[in-house]
């Protein structure tokens, strides 16, 4: 095992000549120690650095915020050490994506477990990468020669790259030796794993455009082929310089865009635009693993494209038919993009022993996400356990998780096995992680580094191999910066987070869900609800759901019971709808009142847009009939 080298940037001489000491003593090796960003950054080009231990308050103009960002691009990773650890200054060094942070003052083992940790984060972060590279590689060399239409194979491909590339659109221009476009294709992310593929021409009619005004601003300028991120601002500029991709982004509501362009054997180019309605969601990282599938998509490609050249096949609107495996992510309904976002990272890291951290509000599902990694796991024949952290007793909670021996205190008549030892071979979900006791989040962690218990009155540890997932609805953050919760623990958790996002940012899916719900009590109650109207979901759109899913749940259980006739009553349901601007005399609006200003507000969201993708009848989850209606009838100008 190689030593590892390690920058030690420090600008109080007795701290950093007390870390190399701990570092030496430990068998590391120092390559040196800076007081500066100038002074790490004339060590860095000298020296191969296996990590940086860095302090936030330095001397100079520059912090060891600013070097962060150059130690990502160059991917070192660091830790920080610091004795602020408030609020702000945690968000700030958050943003840089550190592999620990290490408050001042500290002890020796503080900074080995810190080392430890960083150690496993990066261990988990390079094996993603090349689980990621080698899925990818092996996918399109086995879609290539399965005897599928050329249409399927690029909507295969694409929907592959989903997990790792996020997009909600994807355009492809093929490009012939003369620089001349000979095929445009547009992809569009229906549900998960479910995608639509089609044509210009199919565009011009979704868009209303005529073929000269498409062939007007259709016009091959270089930001359109040449490999590029475009996000932020540069992302505005890109759309000013080609007036295709800003009309793509208009019609689509999409924030940011990836260029990759491949190079065939026969001359041609085939150019991948990915587009997301995600904001900054391009990274360095994306374009990393589109260069090493390079090779292996030019060859690939080629083949496909003589499939399409051939004719053999018309185009007109492909469906993928990769259907949701329901007991995947079984209860878990929506189709929305910040639901589908959550799916994909599910996929990705279920099928590796990374920790998970599962963070949202109370009610979001959590516990379903922590089931669904589970059963896509190689661990899924053996038990998850569910342990609640925050309903545990305070005097029983180390021995419910570790155990116990039989008379270890008072009360301990038998040996007693924990849950880590029940979760043996499988996963241990740990709720509510944010409420379990300061001093007990130490053993944990040794528990999490070591791969070992003792059970309370034990005389030897006990190994256990299981996978961690862990769950909370509290700011972590605030909870370190407050002394609630310890910062290493928060970093060996933290190597893979999901954030579970609220249902009022996936309003769209609040008519899947209600049906669902509607389907799953109606029967058990005895009821016989053929469909909910449509004056009883526009109630339930205009709320903010506060209590999320389980709240939701909850309203649709009460209005099955009260429901007569086989019909849900509107006026059954007791919704806390706010009241922003008083219009009658008492100062209470009307129900339509606050249907016609959601409308308008939905519609000035999307510019105007009522019908497709990321139109207003979209986001509102009613049929683009049934709000041109209300429209008129609400008397809302457009």
């Amino acid at each position: 095992m190689k030593t590892e080298k390690i920058l030690i940037v420090e600008d109080e001489f007795i701290v950093a000549h007390d870390l190399q000491m701990i570092l030496q003593r430990a068998g590391y090796q120092v390559v040196g120690i800076a007081d500066s960003v100038k002074n790490a950054q004339v060590l860095l080009e000298k020296h191969q650095v296996d990590l940086v231990i860095l302090d936030i308050y330095l001397k100079g103009r520059l912090t060891g915020i600013d070097l962060a960002h150059d130690l990502m691009k160059s991917q070192i990773p660091f830790i920080y050490v610091s004795a602020n650890s408030n609020e702000k200054v945690l968000e700030a060094a958050k943003s840089t994506c550190p592999y620990g942070f290490i408050v001042k003052p500290y002890r020796d083992r503080d900074i080995l477990l810190s080392i430890d940790i960083a150690r496993y984060r990066r261990e988990n972060s390079i094996n993603m990468k090349m689980s990621s590279e080698r899925f990818m590689q092996d996918f399109i060399v086995d879609i290539s020669m399965k005897s599928l239409t050329w249409q399927k194979k690029i909507l295969a491909i694409a929907s592959a790259f989903q997990p790792y590339i996020p997009f909600d659109f994807i355009a492809l221009s093929g490009i012939g030796k003369d620089g001349k476009r000979y095929s445009e294709i547009g992809i569009t992310r229906k549900n998960f794993n479910q995608y639509d593929l089609f044509t210009a021409n199919e565009f011009l009619k979704y868009t209303g455009l005529s073929k000269a005004e498409y062939n007007t601003i259709n016009q091959l300028v270089p930001e359109t082929t040449a490999d590029a991120i475009y996000i932020g601002d540069d992302f505005e500029e890109v759309k000013r310089a080609a007036p295709m991709k800003n009309l793509i982004a208009t019609t689509y509501h999409l924030y940011s865009n990836l260029v990759k362009t491949f190079y065939l054997e026969n001359g041609d180019q085939i150019s991948f635009s990915f587009y997301s309605r995600t904001e900054n969601i391009y990274q360095p990282a994306h374009m990393e693993l589109l260069n090493f599938l390079s090779g292996t998509l030019a060859k690939k490609l080629a083949h496909i494209i003589e499939l399409e050249k051939a004719g053999t096949e018309s185009v007109l609107h492909q469906e993928s038919d990769y259907p949701l495996a329901k007991k995947d992510f079984e209860n878990i309904i929506g189709k929305s993009t910040a639901l589908l976002s959550v799916l994909d990272k599910i996929k990705i890291v279920a099928p590796t022993d990374t920790s998970v951290l599962i963070t949202g509000d109370s009610g979001t599902g959590k516990e379903e996400i922590a089931k669904s990694i589970h059963r896509l796991s190689h661990r899924n024949t053996k038990p998850m356990v569910a342990v609640n952290c925050a309903a545990l007793p305070a005097d029983l909670i180390e021995s419910i998780l570790f155990g116990h021996e039989k008379g270890s205190f008072t009360g301990a008549v038998n040996t007693r096995i924990g849950k880590f030892e029940e979760a043996n071979g499988g996963t241990i979900f740990l709720d509510e992680i944010g409420e379990m006791p300061f001093d007990l989040q130490a053993k944990l962690l040794r528990a999490l580094q070591e791969k070992e218990i003792e059970r309370i009155g034990g005389k030897q540890p006990i190994k256990v191999d299981l996978r961690i997932i862990a769950a909370t609805n509290l700011n972590l953050e605030k909870e370190i910066a407050k002394g609630r919760f310890r910062l290493d623990l928060f970093y060996r958790l933290n190597v893979f987070p999901i954030h579970v996002p609220p249902l009022c940012r996936r309003k769209t899916d609040i008519p899947l869900l209600a049906e669902y719900f509607v389907q799953k009590h109606a029967k058990a109650l005895g009821k016989n609800i053929s469909e909910i109207p449509a004056d009883f979901m526009d109630r339930l759109m205009l709320y903010d759901w506060p209590g999320n899913i389980r709240e939701l749940e909850h309203v649709m259980l009460r209005s099955i019971l009260l429901s007569s006739n086989g019909k849900l009553n509107p006026e059954h349901l007791e919704l806390g709808i706010k009241n922003e601007e008083p219009l009658t005399q008492n100062g209470i609006k009307t129900i339509i009142d606050n249907e016609r200003d959601h409308i308008i507000r939905v519609l000035e969201r999307c510019k105007g847009k009522v019908a497709g993708s990321g139109g207003a009848a979209e986001l509102l989850g009613i049929p683009a009939t049934t709000l041109n209606s209300k429209i008129k009838k609400l008397n809302i100008k457009r």
